[in-house]
């Protein structure tokens, strides 16, 4: 009779963290350890870290599922347990812990923290509770973190070997390396006997079918190699465009084959290949190559949709490639395409949520969906569109953050829609609307960002929301409190800016409250710390770029200080500079393409550039079209330019409707007072 296997390690997780787990046992079964390496015992370990038990494959056959459980734990030499929330809750991953813990030491556990684990999440918080309560007090266990914020895919699988070999994880490291860029060297070669192997596999076909199956099965092997692993080795040293040659010939091989030639398992193959094909290019900039790969990949999804019309798990790979198709439609300026994209996502997502309403992640595809389709809608000038949509996704978003509350993602993702819902109605010209949505997103940050104060990432977060709620109370006339909650954020952004200087998101958050420091110094007759803090925010912006080089000149940054600095010679006296600035300015604007996500604030900047020009009919030109989605300081500059023309009722409709709705910015204030519009409504604001 055979003798029953010997298991490296048994992996013990919760359903929810399937694909962690399947990576996992694929990434350690096809770890192959260096030669020549000593235990920390002193003694050679054994090279392979095969079999690996994970129970959703080995007991596909069983109809006793605790005693092969049971005897599978029995004989493991270790237990690699995922920690994620699900897991912790788990009853099935507590009791094979316990089992676990009968017969071997706490030594032989190693944690794994799921990708899916949120970041505010303890490591105590996602064990399980026999765990728990086995550890020593005031004590955590070491653990292998699957994030990207933490060690990553790579470094994950060397800790992991490096524990079930008992070796050490410098040494694995270090040979690790040495591999890689000898993989390198050999790359060329490899990507030849990928080629001899599809034609081996096309002569073998015509010889015998299961030959060529199983030839087609060691070149698919191959593949998912090339596009997985390898693409780990080659990514960290910037050699995606390796990797998207070979891509080339892997979509030249599968495009052989018709869909209905090909078995699931192919099917889905293909799909990953062409998926992973997708994102390369679009990290190396080229759209056209990503739209055609992630266009296949759709196509191929569908295809393993139909098969299973039922199977929720294929149609939500379809929704993810029909996202990303429609995203590169976006990249590429087909608003159409996109739009339509967009909204078969989210045709997807619900078809997800009808086949099952109890998953949270499902029912947050459907509020991404109406969030990525509220921003293209925003973008094309369609506010009420845009708002109706967001607030839409808002909803959902509350609705899961009021199931979770202690899940740090589903507050951010509440307070990002309520961000958005706020940006549509200051394109409506609603700014007493948008300070309260604010209000409600800033105050959660701030008390979350209290709470977690280890959090500096959130607590940027927070402190950048406090600036934007600051620049509506700007906008509301509320200078005091507006001067207050600025001078306090910008107090924290050096702080953590002077922790970490080479956070350029930090430092863009500095740099923006900074510009916001000169207008409140600008319009509450401050004009010498005006033009201080202005030099101090160019020199910002300079530090910023060299650190950066990749950001081009941006509207909401450069064209907001070119604009402060034409402001500042009006200020001072200086028509004749504030003019030769706002015409060189409108140069630049010329020269550069056209960007969508910035439109309506190009068309702003040249209405100042038109007003300082005396041009008002360019400035309604460039204003008017846009009207319904300009923000009240565009509605503004449109009024002043209909005034400019002696069209008194056109301007008038305009500066009741912003008073109306609150809008009481300083700068408004003071040239309608002065304007024959002012009246009486104006007077003793």
């Amino acid at each position: 009779m055979a003798s029953r296997p010997q298991y490296r390690a048994f992996i013990s997780y919760s359903h929810h963290d399937r694909k962690a787990a399947e990576w996992v046992h694929r990434a350690i079964e096809t770890y192959r350890a260096p030669r020549r390496l000593t235990t920390i015992g002193g003694g050679a370990p054994t090279q392979s870290l095969t079999p690996i038990f994970r129970d959703r494959d080995e007991l596909s056959a069983s109809s006793d599922l605790g005693e092969v459980i049971r005897d599978a734990l029995d004989r493991s030499e270790a237990l690699i347990l995922l920690c994620s929330p699900a897991s912790a809750n788990s009853r099935w991953v507590d009791q094979e812990v316990a089992h676990f813990l009968t017969t071997h030491g706490l030594g032989q556990i190693i944690c794994v923290i799921a990708p899916a684990t949120p970041t505010g999440v303890s490591l105590i918080a996602t064990l399980p509770p026999v765990l728990r309560a086995a550890l020593p007090p005031d004590t955590e266990p070491l653990a292998v973190d699957l994030r990207r914020s933490g060690d990553g895919p790579r470094l994950s699988r060397l800790k992991i070997a490096a524990r079930l070999l008992d070796v050490s994880l410098d040494r694995l490291v270090q040979r690790d390396a040495r591999r890689s860029m000898q993989l390198m060297t050999a790359f060329t070669a490899a990507a030849l006997m990928v080629t001899i192997a599809m034609g081996t596999m096309t002569i073998a076909t015509l010889k015998s079918r299961q030959v060529a199956r199983d030839q087609r099965d060691e070149t698919e092997a191959l593949v998912a190699y090339m596009l997985g692993d390898l693409r780990e080795q080659l990514e960290p040293v910037g050699r995606l465009d390796v990797l998207d040659g070979v891509g080339a010939r892997v979509l030249a091989y599968y495009g052989k084959a018709r869909n209905d030639q090909l078995d699931d398992r192919a099917l889905t193959q293909r799909a990953k290949a062409q998926t992973l094909l997708g994102t390369i290019r679009d990290q190396r900039g080229d759209l056209a190559g990503a739209r055609d790969a992630f266009g296949q990949a759709a196509s191929t999804t569908h295809e393993l949709a139909v098969r299973a019309p039922n199977n929720g798990e294929r149609i939500f790979d379809e929704a993810q490639n029909v996202y990303w198709l429609a995203y590169m439609e976006w990249r590429q300026g087909n608003t159409v395409g996109a739009e339509r994209g967009f909204k078969r996502y989210g045709e997807l997502a619900q078809t997800l949520v009808a086949l099952d309403p109890g998953r949270a992640d499902w029912r947050l595809e459907v509020a991404y969906a109406k969030s990525n389709l509220g921003t293209l809608l925003l973008e094309q000038g369609r506010a009420e569109e845009a708002l109706v949509t967001f607030r839409a996704a808002l909803a959902t978003f509350e609705a899961e953050r009021a199931r979770a509350p202690d899940n740090q993602d589903r507050l951010v993702d509440a307070v990002d829609s309520h961000a958005w819902v706020a940006d549509s109605l200051v394109r409506l010209g609603r700014p007493r609307e948008a300070l309260a949505e604010r209000e409600g997103a800033a105050d959660l940050l701030a008390k979350t960002s209290a709470r977690e104060s280890a959090d500096k990432p959130l607590a940027a977060s927070s402190l950048a929301a406090q600036l934007a709620l600051a620049r509506l109370e700007l906008d509301l006339g509320r200078v005091t409190q507006a001067r207050a909650r600025s001078v306090a954020a910008m107090r924290g952004l050096r702080q953590l800016v002077a922790l970490d200087p080479t956070n350029t998101r930090w430092r863009e958050y500095l740099l923006i409250g900074q510009m916001d420091t000169v207008d409140l110094a600008a319009w509450t007759a401050q004009p010498v710390q005006a033009r201080i803090a202005h030099a101090e925010a160019a020199a910002m912006l300079t530090r910023l770029r060299a650190v950066d080089e990749a950001k081009a000149w941006r509207v909401d940054l450069d064209g907001r200080l070119e604009q402060q600095r034409i402001l500042l010679a009006r200020l001072g006296g200086d028509p004749r500079g504030a003019r030769r600035l706002a015409l060189a300015l409108r140069d630049r604007l010329d020269a550069l393409p056209n960007a969508r996500e910035s439109a309506a604030e190009r068309a702003i900047v040249y209405g100042v550039v038109y007003l300082v020009t005396q041009q008002p009919e360019a400035a309604i030109s460039a204003l008017a079209p846009r009207r319904k989605s300009l923000s009240p300081v565009g509605r503004d500059i449109l009024a002043r330019a209909y005034m400019a023309q002696g069209r008194r009722s056109l301007a008038d409709a305009i500066v009741r409707d912003l008073r109306a709705q609150g809008y009481a910015h300083p700068g408004f204030l003071a040239f309608w007072k002065e304007s024959p519009l002012a009246g009486a409504r104006l007077q003793g604001d």
